[in-house]
């Protein structure tokens, strides 16, 4: 069987939809026209793969949802495209029992569908009669770009990690979902891959809760084996093994939901409050009225797929070097370009130079977009003062700042807002946790002026399995922790990207990018990430133990867009092999979709990279700020009652009981 050789995902899926599915029903050309039916699940599949003007090119003239009443069209045939549930297999059967309700009915499933299923379609005379098609269709995804897709389980953090989480049938059903809908990602790519998953490492002082929350990335990794191997055996997939698929769940690194990133998609995400791809804008018209615009950052704009990955500074100077060369080829601009005499163009000059250029606007639209994006960032970094806090924070994450340096900047940034300041406190709490203690994180409260709601978000770090604080009833003095053991400074301190040499604050990569490099090489850890079933000698993987990494050298972020070129980068990896599959449990950022991109074109291997959903810091903040209460997580924790509520907490202003003394 061969396997399908794809750059874009995102592409391959769509192709699998209209192509493979509605184009074989003989919809693509011909005369007779069809009606889609989908389920909200089924909808959403589509949507992030299709445009409506691609479904109507296959003779679809309606779309339908499922789960709302309609009037029969005998005239037409029924296309249905629904999950394999008791809900929407009874709506499919509730549209047959009485009357039939289309000329003929195609049904594609979305995953794998029960005999049960299948036994009460066949036992449905009013459908079998008019049944023409009966299909897997095998895509219960939403594809994000051509490297990133999600599992669409917005909610997966907290039912599997939440406090309540161990033994609920809302545990089971998720990690049975997830399973289902990763093993359409392998069976749209023909692929049967190699798994391994971070392990668990609980301790024997570990709660219950704690220990199935820990073993969350294993029950998924086992659970899709077993449907991949019957898959295989089945005939949809190669006999062995064709791909390496890692799988993680979100502790594996906290820092970088919460870190401020500086590349242009995070910041866009994280500063703008984009309603999905959607980016709204006010524009003024030749009448001189405010209108409001809409803008899809999607891979249909050449510009924001050139610009989503590169440093904040190097996409405002490629915006400004666009419009420079539209200047230069419309002299009718020429003296309409303002700002300072060198020709350079500034952020305010370059939005003005586009809104005076009515004639122009059409050729303009889509780069105006761009200068509205970059001007609102800019403003955002200035009114947050984001370049200082940056700094701050990547200093913190490669252990050369200390509190000392928090105290301070918390104290002289009055302004500062909560959520900034629970990152920041994120930041030092999950690379210092032997600096914490109770008492300690009172006093921390106190001087950020935040509220025992703040304090519980942080401390829901500990159902992840990130110790915030020293224990005093574990050897290590760090408490719980899944993975790796932890030091002081938990990255490598690495050689920027290629093009980033000049840029500050872009010294921080997520830990993901060291796993995939390691695994590539064929040295990551087996002790750390172990094999569901190692593969055999043939295959092309190697579960050797990987060799211990480079230490850790110190190299304090600079402030301000400008540094020194890195040194001497490292030799390229073994390029060529295997597809790459990775896999977060609990949400993905925007710096590890970066990575998947840049290690495609590094390692010259295809890397794709999923999750349950894609969080801003904003929405992975809601997310653990929802997964447990103070006292619950703290009884889980030490197992002896831990904070009691309130536990002394003060109502802000001041330092309580005595300063906050910094420790180094």
């Amino acid at each position: 069987m061969a396997v399908v050789d794809t750059g874009d995902f995102r592409r391959l899926i769509k192709n699998r939809l209209l192509v493979e599915m509605l184009g074989s029903i003989g919809a693509a050309g011909a005369a007779d026209w069809s009606v889609l039916i989908m389920d909200p699940v089924s909808t959403r599949v589509m949507s992030h793969a299709c445009q409506i003007s691609e479904i109507l090119d296959y003779g679809i003239s309606l779309v339908e949802n499922i789960e709302k009443k309609r009037e029969p069209l005998l005239s037409i045939s029924g296309v249905y495209f629904i999950t394999p549930t008791d809900r929407s297999v009874q709506r499919l059967l509730d549209d047959w029992k009485v009357r039939p309700m289309y000329k003929t009915a195609h049904v594609f499933f979305t995953s794998k569908v029960s005999p049960v299923h299948l036994q009460v379609i066949k036992n449905c005379s009013g459908l079998a009669q008019r049944l023409r098609s009966l299909k897997e269709v095998n895509v219960e995804l939403l594809t994000i770009d051509k490297r990133t897709f999600t599992t669409d389980e917005g909610n997966s953090l907290q039912t599997l990690f939440g406090e309540n989480s161990e033994g609920s049938a809302q545990y089971r059903a998720e990690v049975s979902t997830m399973a289902a809908r990763l093993a359409t990602v392998f069976a749209s790519l023909k692929d049967f891959p190699t798994i391994r998953f971070r392990a668990a490492k609980p301790g024997e002082d570990a709660s219950t809760g704690l220990e199935a929350r820990s073993l969350v990335a294993q029950r998924v990794a086992v659970d899709l084996n077993e449907r991949l191997s019957a898959m295989q055996r089945s005939g949809q997939l190669p006999a062995g093994s064709t791909c390496d698929l890692v799988i993680f769940d979100r502790g594996f690194d906290p820092v970088a939901p919460v870190i401020h990133e500086w590349t242009y998609e995070a910041m866009a995400y994280d500063l703008l409050n984009l309603d999905g791809e959607v980016f709204r804008y006010d524009v003024e018209t030749q009448a001189g009225k405010t209108e409001k615009k809409e803008h899809l950052l999607a891979e249909t704009d050449d510009m924001w797929v050139a610009l989503r990955h590169k440093h904040f500074a190097a996409a405002t100077i490629e915006i400004t070097r666009t419009l420079d060369e539209f200047r230069a080829k419309n002299k009718a601009a020429a003296y309409k370009q303002g700002g300072s005499g060198d020709g350079a163009l500034d952020m305010r000059n370059m939005k003005n130079l586009v809104s005076s250029l009515p004639q122009y606007r059409e050729q303009l639209s889509r780069l105006s977009v761009h200068v509205e994006i970059a001007s609102k960032i800019n403003q955002m970094i200035d009114a947050k003062d984001l370049t200082d806090l940056g700094k701050l924070e990547q200093d913190l994450v490669f252990g050369d700042a200390t509190s000392k340096e928090i105290i301070t900047y918390i104290s002289t940034n009055q302004k500062m807002s909560a959520e900034d300041k629970v990152r920041l406190l994120m930041s030092y709490v999950i690379t210092h946790p032997e600096k914490m203690d109770d008492a300690r994180q009172q006093q921390w409260q106190r001087l950020a002026h935040l509220t025992d709601m703040d304090m519980n978000t942080i401390n829901n770090l500990e159902l992840l399995g990130v110790p915030v604080k020293k224990r005093g009833n574990t050897k290590s003095g760090l408490g719980l922790t899944f993975g790796r053991k932890r030091k002081r400074a938990v990255r490598k301190d690495r050689d920027v990207d290629e093009g980033d040499e000049q840029w500050s604050l872009s010294r921080f990569a997520p830990l993901m990018q060291e796993v995939l490099e390691d695994l590539a090489a064929n040295k990551l850890n087996f002790d750390e990430y172990p094999y569901v079933q190692p593969p055999s000698n043939d295959s092309g993987s190697s579960y050797a133990p990987s060799a211990k990494g480079a230490s850790v050298r110190s190299n304090k972020t600079s402030v301000g867009w400008a540094k020194k070129a890195a040194g001497a980068r490292e030799e390229a990896l073994s390029p060529k092999g295997k597809r790459i599959v990775a896999f977060v449990v609990g949400g993905l950022t925007r710096s590890e979709m970066r990575v998947a991109h840049k290690l495609s074109a590094k390692l010259g291997r295809e890397i794709l990279i999923g999750s349950t959903s894609c969080d801003t810091p904003t929405t992975f903040l809601k997310s653990l700020q929802n997964l447990g209460s103070l006292e619950q997580v703290a009884l889980e924790i030490d197992g002896n009652g831990g904070l009691s509520p309130g536990s002394g907490y003060g109502s802000g202003g001041g330092f309580g009981s005595g300063n906050l003394t910094p420790i180094v």
